[in-house]
């Protein structure tokens, strides 16, 4: 038997910093559905198969896990609310420790009528935008208890239906970023006005992906951290021997306050 391929090349679109700012316009001019990117910088990347190296959530902030109870029919709202929710707010605490779970969104990815997978380096908060999303979501008396303590916001991705034969979620190790690689990028839908992070290349990054992931399996990964652990940067990969009939990426990310421990 053959050994198991332990890294594939693949192409990710970084951020192109600019002097006047990055900006993705959404809904543009009434516009609904369009959404407006700046230009990305695609580079080729070399992902290395997390299951042949565990990463710890402590120390880069990313955990592979088997998650036999998250694989029910999250394309239904009721199975989601009764069977997944609960089951995502058990697994947290038991593996990060955290005290209280705020599961307040859930994205699906790859069906028709769904958002497709971001074909982008980014990450969903910024230093301004994370605290702001906890105010968003609590009442304010909670908010501000949260926000006294040390919490985090924590995403959930798994596979759907079928094992992932294209486009796999990709995350860079934080531990080769550095902190001049992180650039904010202002999301400007038609009320508000947002912001997350991306990175611009380096060529220290170092890059991992799960092979075939499972539906059967989930990955948590820190989007942001009061305590100042760094966000994992993550984005859709285009492997660059994927078969041209290997079906579209389906997927569910779910993202989650997360208080620890006083």
């Amino acid at each position: 038997m053959s050994a198991p391929i332990l890294t594939r090349l693949a192409f990710v679109n970084y951020q192109l910093d600019r002097p006047e700012g990055l900006q993705i316009k959404v809904d543009p001019d009434g516009e609904t559905g369009r959404r407006i990117e700046p230009k990305h910088d695609r580079q080729s990347v070399s992902l290395q198969d997390l299951r042949a190296t565990q990463p710890s959530f402590a120390s880069q902030g990313l955990l592979f896990l088997d998650t036999p109870e998250l694989a029910v029919d999250v394309r239904d709202a009721k199975a989601r609310d009764r069977l997944h929710t609960p089951a995502i707010e058990v697994l947290l605490k038991q593996q990060l420790g955290v005290s209280e779970v705020h599961v307040f969104d859930h994205t699906l990815r790859g069906f028709e009528g769904e958002r497709v997978p971001a074909q982008h380096v980014h990450v969903d908060y910024s230093p301004r935008s994370g605290p702001q999303r906890v105010r968003d979501l609590l009442p304010p008396e909670q908010a501000e208890h949260w926000l006294s303590g040390h919490y985090g916001i924590v995403n959930v991705w798994q596979p759907v239906e079928q094992a992932v034969a294209r486009d796999p979620l990709a995350f860079a190790d934080t531990q080769s970023v550095h902190h001049e690689d992180w650039v904010n990028i202002d999301i400007l839908y038609p009320d508000r006005c947002g912001q997350i992070q991306g990175l611009v290349h380096n060529p220290d990054h170092r890059w991992y992906f799960v092979s075939h992931m499972r539906p059967d399996e989930a990955i948590v990964f820190n989007a942001f951290d009061s305590a100042g652990k760094p966000p994992v940067a993550h984005t859709a990969a285009e492997l660059l021997d994927t078969p041209e009939d290997a079906p579209t990426r389906t997927s569910l990310e779910t993202r989650v306050l997360v208080r620890y421990p006083d």
